[in-house]
């Protein structure tokens, strides 16, 4: 089991959603947080609540889907807390539309906001981590990452690009010997926080609260888990359903409503979760 007291977390998209809840799951375990957000209200008000706990706390505005924002944040970053034990790659939009009504900059917003941001990060702090043998990569991907649904290719293609470099990055680290920094990719369902604000759950997949989310997160830190399937049982589910000729899978995905779940999907624009 794996100590959090002391240790330096970096949380992406830490003004609301998951990210929030996770900041506070952290705290509550005596981490220290580097919060980024591009929103400053919101992290003004989570740095609030994380500071109650008596941890050291850091906020810095930034658009990661900006190559030089993100290098400016980290030295930022790096001035205050000198490195980073843990990595929460978590912040992400969606946008909820069909392809072909996806304009191609919304196209490479999500994927600069959702993947490539996370990229960022990595770059500038995984290197850092291999050189001590120490360090815990946390990308938070998606079920949408695992099996492909209507009105969110943008999006799938996203999470799909998270869970293939998480799984890349692994094993590399495996290879070049670094085997005590570790990576976790976080498959949830849809969560609660308005993201996904519109969107009709199939119906063996409830839709998840942040807390238990957020909780959820910080345990497989703890525990050092490569996968976190949030719930467990009905993502696995989903991985089975791929197993099915693609005709019968289709036809499943029709039965169970994953062709109208996002037929009323509002969302909240073009917020970082």
């Amino acid at each position: 089991m794996k100590y959090l007291y002391g240790k330096n977390v970096l949380i992406t998209g830490a003004g609301s959603g998951i990210g929030r809840v996770m900041a506070l799951d952290f705290a509550r375990n005596k981490a220290n947080l580097a919060l980024v957000d591009i929103n400053p209200e919101a992290l003004e008000a989570v740095e609030k609540e994380v500071k109650a706990f008596g941890v050291k706390t850091g906020t810095y505005v930034c658009d990661i889907s900006k190559r030089s924002a993100v290098a400016k944040t980290v030295k930022a970053i790096r001035k205050d807390f000198n490195q980073i034990d843990i990595l929460v790659n978590n912040a992400g939009i969606v946008i909820g539309k069909s392809f072909v009504d996806l304009s191609l900059d919304e196209m490479h917003r999500t994927m600069d906001i959702n993947f490539w941001g996370h990229v960022y990060f990595t770059k500038e702090f995984l290197p850092d981590m291999i050189q001590r043998n120490d360090g815990h990569l946390v990308n938070i991907a998606s079920s949408g990452g695992l099996l492909g649904m209507t009105q969110m290719s943008d999006y799938g293609a996203s999470k799909f690009a998270e869970v293939g470099f998480s799984e890349s990055l692994r094993r590399e680290l495996y290879q070049a010997g670094a085997k005590n920094v570790k990576v976790t990719v976080v498959c949830p369902y849809t969560i609660n926080t308005g993201m996904f604000e519109g969107f009709k759950p199939l119906w063996f997949n409830p839709i998840l609260k942040a807390e238990y989310v957020g909780q959820k997160v910080v345990e497989a830190v703890k525990k050092d888990k490569p996968y976190l399937y949030l719930p467990y049982l009905g993502v696995k589910g989903m991985l089975v359903l791929k197993l099915l000729p693609t005709a019968l899978l289709d036809w499943s995905l029709r039965l169970v409503g994953g062709s109208r779940a996002m037929n009323g999907f509002v969302g909240r624009g073009k917020q970082d979760s």
